[in-house]
């Protein structure tokens, strides 16, 4: 039962969103993850012996479709630089080549922040400041005191995992944040050694307007105590109007209440996991045929198989001969690998859309038009989201605004995979397409890297051509000049 009282209090989307988060990070995490979550993702089979099983385990890789389903949908819209527009004011242009303080500048910190968010389904950024002194002659820091002083707003990245409480009003008819509680990491030194623990940090609207401070640390009661308690470590006031976090959802039910867009293909993913390691068991067994004996008598087992031996069977009417596997189970548990690994391959392209039983052509290159319409509208929401935490970066900086940004989003070409780059090719071949347009369908598709220079290539071409097949020079050879026929 939750004690209310606790800072440590977990909001009810945060409880229903866990274990989702969980299984996600784990497929993501990979081989070693899958082995150290146990019968958690493979369960041990009935009477199946510890050794055994933890044999079974440890002989399982993961076919890791998810993680590679979710860099491929994170490469699309940035296969090109993140675009800072001119009204972005130089401060913010300057902070943006170390946005976080720890040397990632936006491009790099906000792919992982957009990673994040499409994987669990949200994922948040708080844009920090770092404490102040007070003025030694008593007078209210100011903007430029920061300035002199090299302080500076920055950008942390907070997973759903971390932040486990929020609470939001209806202000003027906008959602506002009154208070959110996440932990993080806190360092202190005890002895020669740096020791790493958790704490709560919690942040609120006040009565005053502004947002205050409380760190919260897990100690002992009291001194002679063992018992532990959350206690309050640390309080100070931010110098803002407003709970400077900015969520960007993928998938948004409800505040701080989505679905992944990887959850089905995780479970999948664990199915095939599953799958692979029944098949290798299946395969253990029917790699050692079995010699077996008929009309034999006890005396039979001590038999030793090898050059230089002979077999013995007291029956004259005895044999012996091999049972080995017909091998139908093999087969079926390959049938179901390859189905799973199908329909992981289409669940990634298709971003959670069931393709339709189309049979031309130009239908199946519309299913996957549609299929990236999903993708565009994340990265147009994670666009919107970026503006949010550079206006909150402005109004630490008291900027009147902090401009826009844009990230490519320009999914409207499909991937040329399969019968669609046929109709490329055959459309270069027959000279319906210039070969300017096929190549920025390539790249369009991912198939060309963003930065191929269509214009440079085309003369390196005329160059390779010209050498393989070079012009004649003129006056070269023994032609006899043209005259006008008369002679001198």
């Amino acid at each position: 039962m939750k004690d209310p009282k606790s800072p440590a209090t977990t909001m009810a989307q945060y409880d229903a969103m866990l274990p989702a988060w969980s299984k996600i990070q784990t497929v993501l995490d990979g081989t070693a993850a899958m082995r150290d979550a146990g019968d958690l993702y493979l369960p041990q089979h009935d009477k199946e012996s510890d050794t055994a099983y933890r044999e079974r385990l440890e002989r399982c890789t993961l076919l890791n479709m998810t993680k590679l389903t979710l860099d491929s949908w994170v490469g699309r819209p940035f296969s090109e630089p993140v675009d800072l527009k001119d009204d972005v004011p130089i401060e913010i242009e300057a902070l943006s080549k170390n946005i976080d303080t720890l040397g990632n500048n936006v491009e790099v910190f906000a792919r992982n922040w957009f990673k994040e968010g499409v994987a669990k389904a949200y994922s948040h950024v708080l844009v920090d400041m770092p404490r102040t002194e007070e003025r030694a002659d008593g007078r209210p820091r100011s903007l430029e005191d920061d300035r002199l002083d090299g302080v500076r707003p920055y950008w942390v990245h907070i997973t759903p995992e971390h932040l486990f409480f929020a609470e939001a009003a209806i202000i003027s008819g906008r959602e506002v944040l009154a208070e959110i509680r996440f932990y993080e990491d806190y360092s202190q030194r005890d002895g020669f050694a740096i020791v790493t623990d958790q704490q709560i940090k919690r942040l609120y609207l006040n009565d005053e307007g502004t947002v205050s401070v409380e760190i919260w640390r897990y100690t002992a009661k009291t001194k002679r105590s063992k018992k532990k308690v959350w206690n309050i470590a640390d309080t100070w006031v931010m110098d803002i109007d407003v709970i400077p976090l900015v969520t960007f959802y993928s998938d948004r039910d409800s505040f701080m209440f989505g679905k992944s867009a990887l959850e089905d293909l995780a479970d999948i993913n664990i199915a095939h996991w599953q799958s692979t390691s029944d098949q290798r068991a299946v395969l253990t067994v029917a790699r050692f045929p079995i010699l077996a004996v008929s009309g034999g008598t006890d005396d039979s087992n001590k038999l030793v198989i090898g050059p230089k031996k002979w077999l013995y069977c007291p029956d004259p009417k005895g044999k012996f001969y091999y049972v080995e596997h017909s091998g139908a189970a093999i087969q079926a548990g390959l049938d179901d690998l390859h189905e799973l690994s199908r329909q992981m391959g289409e669940y990634g392209s298709e971003w959670m859309k069931k393709r339709p039983n189309r049979e031309t052509a130009t239908a199946r290159v519309m299913d996957t038009i549609e299929a990236t319409s999903a993708l565009q509208d994340v990265t147009l929401r994670f666009q919107d989201a970026l503006w949010n935490a550079i206006a909150l970066t402005a109004k630490w900086l008291g900027l009147p605004a902090g401009g826009t940004v844009e990230i490519f989003s320009d999914f409207a070409a499909p991937p040329a995979g399969g019968e669609t780059l046929r109709v490329l090719i055959e459309a270069r071949k027959n000279k319906d397409l210039s070969r300017e347009a096929f190549l920025n369908e390539l790249v369009r598709a991912g198939i060309l890297d963003a930065t191929f220079d269509i214009a440079a290539d085309g003369a390196k071409l005329e160059n390779e051509l010209l050498d393989m097949f070079p012009m004649p020079i003129e006056g070269d050879g023994d032609e006899e000049e043209e005259g006008d026929g008369e002679d001198e």
